[in-house]
């Protein structure tokens, strides 16, 4: 009888109780995960509290020499991950030699913002209530690293200048994309203002198809409108690759390169409304095509910044997890998807390999003011809440634990979660205990 057989039969006549007790005395992967992250986890600074910049040198230092360090937060709105995301920055700044910051706002409108932090007129209260979109203005958070920068910039010690991005589509407001025109607008604007009379035409043009440049305008165009609008769109892009010689010599390199961003970025919206569904209660099968193309096209706009700031340029990149994280977008509320829509630090991620660091946030309870998380037992939150007490950084990059390799959950928006693979989504954890509002601005 050869070896195969023989271990089928003794398989098959195994006693139950010696089974279970093997069963009951197997190791438990996450319990292996909990014991071998207790020696690793560190401490986080206190951001509410430091007085001078705090260590985060337990993150930074992980950040080698990457060129850009994407950190992700678990649900907006929460003062937590913003007071991190604010001393982090402010590390990276000052020990690291980083040099910008792009936040999941929308590109054109963080322009004015730009502009503030390099010195420019203006009230800072009153400039992020519309350079900020989706509402992130009404976070003093925000504010106050808009201040920061401000106060570093003034500094004549400081010989490189910080600089202030958006890197979401533009456009954005409460009923979806109904300021998308915007985009448009600013590139008629340009070419009006240093190119009045070669342009004349491609300006006519865009201001046939500007009128109905919304999301909703879009479902009510027929095919031929639609495909007018599309050709409109990647003629102007091509007007100003044709003329950029010209065009930069007449207006400078940086007014042209705006201009040319918001050509880019009124092509990402067309692409959105292509693949956009009328909006309704819940998600849909084919909703993935839509989240596709917004990351794809926030990649876009995260790699356009790193490009503006130079080959010394550092940018910290700071958005919701789901779309800082190296992983598709599955499970929860998304588990209706046909497909898991690509996110954009998948695409980050085959662009830049190492250069690209990944810092996603978990979180254990929530606080008066938000909503209370869901029942998530064995989710990667609950099982990071076992590790150690308070807010702690855990580099992933050198585990070999196989319960990191493996699907695990991640809480999101509090009540939902999202399937991933930790060590291939992202590069370390930061744990944060709990979470509280974020501070109302001014």
């Amino acid at each position: 009888m050869n070896r195969a057989v023989t271990l089928g039969i003794m398989l098959a006549c195994a006693v139950p109780g010696e089974t279970a007790r093997a069963e009951r005395h197997a190791p438990d992967p996450a319990a292996a995960f909990v014991h071998w992250a207790r020696d690793r986890a560190v401490p986080l600074p206190d951001c509410d509290v430091a007085a001078e910049t705090p260590d985060f040198g337990s993150i930074a230092g992980r950040s080698g020499e990457a060129d850009m360090v994407a950190l992700g937060e678990p649900a907006h709105g929460a003062h937590e991950p913003l007071a991190v995301r604010n001393c982090l920055f402010r590390y990276l700044v000052e020990r690291q030699g980083f040099t910008a910051i792009a936040i999941e706002s929308g590109t054109a409108e963080a322009r004015r913002l730009n502009d503030y932090v390099a010195g420019g007129e203006g009230d800072g209260r009153a400039l992020v209530r519309t350079g900020l979109s989706w509402g992130f203005w009404r976070f003093s958070e925000n504010l106050e690293l808009i201040e920061w920068m401000r106060r570093y910039n003034r500094d004549p010690a400081h010989t490189r200048k910080l600089s202030f991005y958006g890197m979401d589509m533009s456009g954005g407001d409460a009923n979806g994309w109904g300021n998308a025109r915007s985009t448009l607008d600013a590139v008629t604007t340009y070419l009006h203002r240093f190119d009045p009379s070669a342009s004349g035409p491609v300006r006519d043009a865009v201001a046939v198809i500007a009128g109905r440049f919304t999301e909703t305008g879009y479902r009510a165009l027929g095919p031929a409108d639609r495909r007018h609008q599309r050709t409109i769109i990647d003629q102007l892009e091509r007007y100003l690759d044709r003329h950029r010689r010209r065009l930069t010599a007449s207006s400078g390199e940086r007014e042209f390169a705006w201009a040319r961003r918001n050509a880019a970025l009124a092509r990402q919206l067309q692409q959105v409304f292509q693949v956009s569904r009328a909006p309704g209660e819940s998600l849909s099968p084919d909703d993935w095509k839509a989240d596709a193309a917004r990351d794809a096209a926030m990649a876009e706009n995260a790699l356009w910044v790193l490009d503006r700031e130079g080959p010394d340029g550092r940018v910290l990149v700071f958005a919701h997890n789901g779309h800082a994280m190296n992983a598709a977008t599955r499970g929860g509320i998304w588990s209706v998807y046909r497909r898991a829509p690509m996110a954009m630090g998948q695409h980050l991620r085959a662009r830049l390999g190492r250069k690209l660091v990944i810092v996603s946030m978990a979180s254990g309870h929530n606080g008066h003011g938000l909503p209370p998380v869901a029942d998530d037992k064995g989710s990667l939150n609950a099982v990071l809440a076992g590790v150690a007490p308070g807010n702690y950084f855990l580099d992933l990059r050198k585990s070999t634990n196989g319960w990191l390799r493996s699907p695990q959950t991640i809480r999101a928006n509090h009540r939902t979660e999202t399937e991933i693979v930790p060590r291939q989504s992202m590069d370390g954890v930061i744990f944060l205990e709990a979470l509280t509002p974020a501070h109302k601005a001014p």
